[in-house]
């Protein structure tokens, strides 16, 4: 794309301009501190765009806002991969944890540039069972994750990650197609955050200690986080990484060169080991969960009306801002429908209820926006 020459700002809008413009050049420079390579092998830093719902910041030009830039992620963009971020308030971003989480989009481009496929089927893990057996032995499996960074020596850390891991391999059998969404979004996601974590630590190691202490805490919390499947993987996913790292694992493989996914190479060959599990206290909050949803879903159509029918097929979202209720899919954030034809998807900017075919995980029959 031509280069665009300098936009005349005046009032709010040459401010917010002025200080995206700083956050940048603040972003850009603490990654210049950053040794990509120590964090994976063949990794390697990209460039980045911060964007606001009027303006795309880029190294060296100020594009107007398009489509194109959704959520925060990794693109295609003048030939190549580059990271994004939506900054809604430039004033409240600490530059430091942003530096750290572009790394986490700048590793998105490094599995794209590799021709990574371990991508997860995000619109089937939304279809997550609520089994109440799998989410005691889910939680039970996460407090053992969270244990290894509180053992002081090896042997320990060692022994607490391998009861973690024949826990894990004990739950296959509970929700085999499901756990295999979740190994898929661990190591998609999963390295993508511990990448952005080890930059954090190359940053500031206060900042790293409180992100890693975080992940464990979240891990160790039973409420309404937890059910967030998807979510609470990327946590997850980044303590198994640093886990390994702290037992001495090399798990930095080839990107692209594997089927396997993080857990699988992180198991091997471990059997299953049934975990000691509180099932009331999971059943509770199973149920606390299943009602929350309920009441987020009747609230939202005793607001709204007026259903479109139709034939589509769901082909752009954010996964993160989405919740299913049997065949009902509650878009907070957007949702592109493309039909069987040859005109461009619809963009439904959120809060939109999508209602799926029965049965189905993308097939949509009608939506309520």
């Amino acid at each position: 794309m031509a280069k665009l020459k300098p936009i005349n700002h005046t009032g709010t809008v040459r401010g917010v301009t002025l200080k995206m413009r700083s956050l940048y050049g603040k972003v850009s420079a603490i990654l210049d501190t950053v040794d990509f390579g120590g964090i994976w092998r063949g990794f390697s830093r990209v460039p980045f765009a911060l964007y606001n719902g009027e303006r795309v910041f880029l190294r060296d030009e100020v594009i107007p806002y398009d489509r194109r830039f959704l959520g925060n992620t990794s693109i295609e963009y003048g030939g190549g991969y580059i990271a994004i971020w939506n900054v809604a308030d430039p004033s409240g971003e600490d530059p430091e944890l942003l530096a750290a989480d572009m790394v986490h989009e700048m590793f998105h481009a490094f599995q794209r540039q590799n021709g990574e496929t371990r991508y997860p089927d995000d619109l089937l893990l939304l279809s997550y069972p609520d089994d109440e057996e799998n989410y005691a032995v889910k939680y039970a499996e996460n407090l053992l994750l969270a244990d290894v960074f509180d053992e002081s020596g090896l042997d320990a850390k060692k022994e607490t990650l391998g009861r973690f891991l024949g826990a894990r391999r004990y739950r296959e059998s509970l929700v085999p197609n499901h756990i295999r969404q979740e190994y898929l979004t661990e190591t998609i996601e999963g390295m993508a955050e511990y990448a952005g974590c080890m930059a954090l630590k190359f940053i500031s190691a206060e900042k790293y200690k409180r992100r890693v202490a975080g992940y464990a805490e979240k891990l160790r919390t039973l409420d309404g986080s937890f059910f967030d499947i998807r979510r609470g993987l990327y946590n997850s996913g980044a303590l198994l990484c640093l886990a390994l790292r702290d037992t001495g694992a090399d798990f930095t493989h080839s990107v692209g060169k594997t089927e396997r996914t993080l857990f699988d190479i992180a198991a091997g060959d471990t059997r299953p080991l049934p975990p000691t599990v509180d099932r009331s206290r999971a059943a509770a909050a199973a149920a606390e969960h299943i009602a929350a949803k309920k009441s987020m879903f009747e609230a939202f159509l005793s607001a709204h009306s007026g259903e479109v029918a139709g034939d589509w097929f769901i082909c752009g979202y954010d996964p993160m801002n989405m919740v299913r209720l049997g065949d009902m899919l509650l878009c907070c954030h957007f949702v592109m429908l493309q039909g069987s034809g040859s005109e461009p998807p619809e963009f439904l900017q959120g809060p939109v209820l999508v209602k799926l075919k029965n049965g189905t995980a993308n097939r949509v029959e009608g939506y309520i926006a």
